[in-house]
């Protein structure tokens, strides 16, 4: 017999690792117990050595489809230090927060197919419930508090579970064991809906929100959103990390309406249809780009676009877009529904004639997207940018645009990290006296924040903040600095030294430089360009593409 400690790191929260674990103790006989700590699973194991041994290549081998296991280690435990008690069967206990919180998060993920179906079937209690999720599926870092993940821990403790969603839950063998955004009509977070009144929503702005309770309730809020948004309104729909701002994408006068209101007179609009097959009647769609649009992930993702009828393939059928959508640019930003409500939305919207939505960034131009449901009726409805809101009372705790990407030669290009991809780190090269931890204070145009933190190995890894726009007012500069804070808090990360802009005027700029000041902590100031060019080369001695001593020639084209 032997006795081991298995110490599991990597994504290995929020997916589904611990009913994972205890399956395959189930079916490789093993002795033991599994918990979450703040520096990943913890895993105490007593088996035959060959059961062990398949036991531990399964870890990974087999690991849920949202996990993302970095490494297993196994240490022998001696035989004076197993606790006897552990050898009758695998047990699950509670999480530990005595560790470091370097284990790292799930980003949100996909309404999964499961739920989907159930999302659908009449007779399944969660017929219709907007907020429906599993294990393998749901919002992960827009709802975690604090580490490691348990409900407890997230935006969700204020949701007590009902008798049958606490049964699922403390099930091993259920789907819903510790889903921790658990919930149904009976327990969960509802939908809410409020509307300006004869278009005047400061008359109406403390009126008490419809309140989807019950499948019929929250189904008439839908069908009330679908029929405005059909008339040509324009509607704040709540998402996993912010609002939306949503219209009809057919609709030319609703389009430039609604670039009228947020002040967005050029950059395209992305747009959301139901499924695939709208989108091969938008645009041209390749394997790569399929797999992005119906992943686990489901970022805007940049198409060609397809002519509304003529030669080359492009189909007679092709959906007509408001031109005003993204005027006359070759490509078109599209995206498939994430969340339960999405899907709701466009098979209602389908009902009316409605196969795109233009589902842009819940905000005024150059500020942050709005995430809090009294605040977004402040500053998107009373202030005459939407006509209604369609809310929830489940707290949005980071704020998260969604990301966009391009596929070049099959390659996938990330043109803004954000929902699905952020804060999962970047591997960096490893450099002779670096500092354990740098905070990059980034630019101020297409803000992200970085900060490093040195492995075990004598490498490190980078995690980089979602975007968070430009940094050019009060608002934004705040949602700079919470996103800051949060992977700081989360991660366990002190700064021992900063890096910046070396413009005098930028907003991260002047805070790093007093931060330096008044930590006594080291300061590097990159000129803009050269931090382009140096973040390439990064990324290529990352790969092994280059020597740390290489000379490069590089130009930017900024």
């Amino acid at each position: 017999m032997r006795h081991v400690h298995i110490h599991v790191t990597g994504i290995v929260q929020g997916v589904g690792m611990r009913p994972f674990v205890y399956r395959e103790a189930m079916v490789h006989g093993i002795c033991g117990w599994v918990l979450n700590a703040g520096d990943g699973v913890h895993i105490e194991a007593h088996a035959p050595a060959d059961a062990l041994n398949a036991f531990v290549a399964a870890l990974s081998e087999h690991a849920p489809a949202a996990a993302r296991v970095e490494y297993v280690e196994v240490v022998d435990l001696a035989a004076n230090g197993w606790d006897t008690a552990n050898e009758q069967g695998f047990h699950i206990v509670a999480s530990q927060d005595q560790t470091a919180h370097t284990t790292l998060v799930s980003p949100d993920i996909a309404t999964c197919d499961d739920c989907l179906r159930e999302l659908f079937d009449p007779a399944d209690r969660r017929y219709h419930y907007p907020f429906i999720n599993c294990t393998n599926c749901g919002p992960r870092f827009t709802i975690i508090r604090s580490l490691p993940y348990d409900r407890a821990a997230t935006s969700m403790d204020c949701f007590p579970m009902c008798p049958k969603c606490a049964a699922e839950y403390a099930d091993p063998l259920d789907r819903r064991f510790h889903a921790q955004p658990d919930a149904c009509f009976d327990c969960g977070p509802h939908i809410t809906w409020r509307e300006a009144v004869n278009g005047d929503a400061c008359g109406n702005s403390s009126a008490t929100p419809a309140v989807g309770t019950t499948c019929e309730a929250s189904d008439a809020i839908i069908e009330r959103c679908v029929e405005l948004l059909a008339s040509g309104g324009i509607v704040a729909i709540k998402g996993l990390g912010g609002f939306h701002l949503s219209c009809d994408a057919a609709n030319e006068q609703t389009v430039t309406e609604l670039r009228r209101r947020k002040r967005r007179s050029n950059k395209p609009l992305a747009v959301m249809v139901r499924d695939l097959a709208d989108v091969e009647r938008l645009c041209h769609v390749s394997d790569v780009e399929r797999g992005l649009l119906a992943g686990s992930i489901r970022p805007i993702v940049l198409l060609r676009r397809r002519a509304v009828c003529g030669n080359d393939g492009d189909s007679p059928d092709a959906l007509v877009l408001a031109p005003s959508v993204a005027h006359d640019l070759p490509e078109l930003g599209v995206m498939l529904p994430y969340t339960p409500l999405q899907h709701l939305l466009l098979a209602a919207a389908a009902s009316h004639g409605m196969h795109a939505l233009v589902m842009t960034s819940g905000n005024l131009s150059e500020e942050p997207i709005e995430t809090d449901d009294d605040l977004a009726w402040e500053r998107l409805v009373a202030a005459g940018i939407a006509d209604a809101l369609l809310g929830n009372d489940r707290a949005i705790l980071s704020r998260y645009d969604d990301s966009v990407v391009r596929v070049v030669n099959v390659a996938v290009m990330p043109v803004r990290r954000a929902r699905g991809y952020a804060p999962q780190p970047l591997p960096l090269p490893a450099l002779d006296r670096a500092p354990s931890c740098v905070l990059a204070c980034g630019p101020q145009q297409k803000a992200t924040i970085a900060l490093t933190r040195e492995g075990t190995n004598g490498e490190a890894t980078c995690f980089v903040s979602q975007h968070i726009g430009d940094v050019e007012n009060g608002g934004t500069f705040d949602a700079w600095n919470a996103a800051r804070t949060r992977l700081e808090d989360l991660f366990d990360l002190a700064p021992a030294a900063l890096a910046c802009d070396v413009h005098p005027s930028y907003l991260s700029g002047q805070w790093a430089r007093e931060q330096a000041r008044k930590c006594n902590l080291p300061l590097v100031e990159v000129q803009h360009h050269h931090a382009h060019i140096a973040s390439v080369m990064a990324e290529a001695i990352a790969a092994g593409q280059l020597t740390t001593d290489a000379r490069v020639l590089g130009i930017a084209f900024d």
